[in-house]
């Protein structure tokens, strides 16, 4: 029986443990990392591409070639793929984001071979079918045309105008006349360059045996050599608004959203760890003092975050909630409270022990299975880094302390250096 009178037995995390990948290389060049390990015999394969807006010639581009590029190959329909996908309980998820454009795939050792199969066609071989594509434009257009119509999507969209600039790949400028200029040609030519074995990365997760390299080389190494042309190593200059505070007017609107935000220093710099703890501390967690201050004791909203944004090309800070239109000015007002706070007065130790178990517990929970330690895989395959970054990362949550905590507030976190963007009803 167990004495619910006495507490656990816990212990402190002091390290993590990893399981190392493998690595190799296809005959054509493309570099594979593998974790073998897990209870079922079960695999996950990321397909990883240099194909994100970093790389589009213009707006939608790179969203568009990779969502249709299950919409049809030379030897599958889009139904039939779907058939196949679901006949074997496998399946496929196309994503594309600021850097990479990526094609995920789970799937039993079982149907390997005949995923594998089908997603090389998906991959080598879309046709991007006119109809099809009509039709996904269309629908993509009218969930646009819903969406910018929500207080928090016109308050994310100029943030990400007003921190890096309307021409920088980040910053979302979306409009609805980019639909009516898309053409079959732009999707054909930015997959025939971006998505091939040279510019390219995968990584294998699961518990997988030697078929799997056979079939890897099989469907993505020997023949999958497509003349391509070389990358264009795209450059973008950052070209933040001098203006901080921005008001975007929704006058039927009962809420607004706040978003409050700066750059930040990128995953390399001597302050990042210190600065996501700090981030935690203000609004990262359940117990945070954002939470504490404007859900619980005030009641202005359901909730509140402040988290650090680490993309490849950049990184960003910000504070995002949304609140009734009659209280937000009392909202941003007593957010710029809690942060004044830590720049004058010193983090508890009490606190502080508290933010530490809950960091380590979350760094400890992203490598808590096969699926999640690949996840972490993939973060410094991206960043060229090892596994060093993840015990810098323990080291700097067990060892932080007050003082260097209210340091990095009062470097990072002046009023006069952070973004300002509401949307909502000024009449409310």
């Amino acid at each position: 029986m167990i004495d619910r009178k006495k507490i656990p037995s816990h212990t402190s995390i002091s390290n993590i443990s990893y399981i190392l990948p493998e690595k190799w290389k296809l005959s054509n060049g493309l570099k594979v990392w593998g974790l073998n390990a897990g209870s079922q015999e079960l695999v996950k394969i990321e397909f990883v591409f240099n194909a994100g807006t970093w790389y589009q010639p213009t707006n939608l581009i790179a969203g568009f070639s990779n969502l249709f590029m299950n919409q049809g190959t030379k030897k599958y329909t889009a139904q039939q793929i779907a058939q196949v996908f679901d006949f074997c309980g496998a399946y496929l998820q196309l994503s594309a984001d600021q850097q990479f454009g990526t094609v995920t795939i789970l799937t039993l050792n079982k149907y390997l071979e005949t995923i594998l199969e089908v997603t090389a066609d998906v991959i080598k071989n879309p046709v991007f079918p006119e109809k099809e594509i009509k039709t996904q434009i269309a629908k993509k257009k009218q969930q646009f045309i819903i969406e910018n119509k929500k207080p928090k999507t016109l308050a994310q969209k100029r943030f990400s105008q007003v921190l890096f600039g309307d021409k920088h790949p980040y910053a979302n400028t979306n409009n609805l006349s980019d639909y009516e200029l898309l053409t079959r040609e732009q999707f054909v030519d930015f997959h025939k360059m971006h998505y091939n074995p040279k510019n390219c990365f995968v990584i294998i997760s699961g518990l997988y045996n030697g078929q799997l390299k056979e079939l890897m080389e099989k469907h993505f190494g020997q023949g999958f050599n497509p003349p391509v042309n070389k990358l264009i190593n795209r450059t973008h200059v950052i070209e933040s608004e001098v203006e901080k505070q921005h008001f975007i007017e929704k006058s039927d609107s009962m809420q607004s959203s706040i978003r409050l935000g700066r750059l930040f220093p990128n995953r390399n710099h001597a302050d990042f760890f210190g600065l996501n703890v700090l981030s935690t501390i203000l609004g990262g967690y359940f117990g945070s003092r954002l939470m504490a201050n404007i859900r619980e004791d005030k009641g202005y909203t359901y909730g509140i975050g402040a988290g650090v944004f680490a993309m490849l090309n950049s990184t960003y800070f910000l504070i995002m909630t949304d609140v009734g239109t009659k209280v937000c000015d009392n909202a941003v007002e007593q957010i710029f409270f809690e942060i004044e706070r830590l720049q004058k007065e010193l983090v508890t130790e009490d606190e502080l022990s508290i933010v530490r178990s809950y960091l380590l517990g979350e760094t400890l929970r992203s490598f808590d299975g096969i699926f999640a330690m690949s996840n972490s895989l993939r973060t410094l395959v991206e960043w060229g880094l090892d596994y060093d970054h993840y015990d810098e990362f323990v080291n700097t949550i067990r060892s932080i302390s007050p003082e260097e905590i209210q340091e990095l507030a009062q470097k990072y976190l002046n009023a006069s250096d952070l973004y300002q963007i509401i949307a909502g009803s000024k009449n409310s």
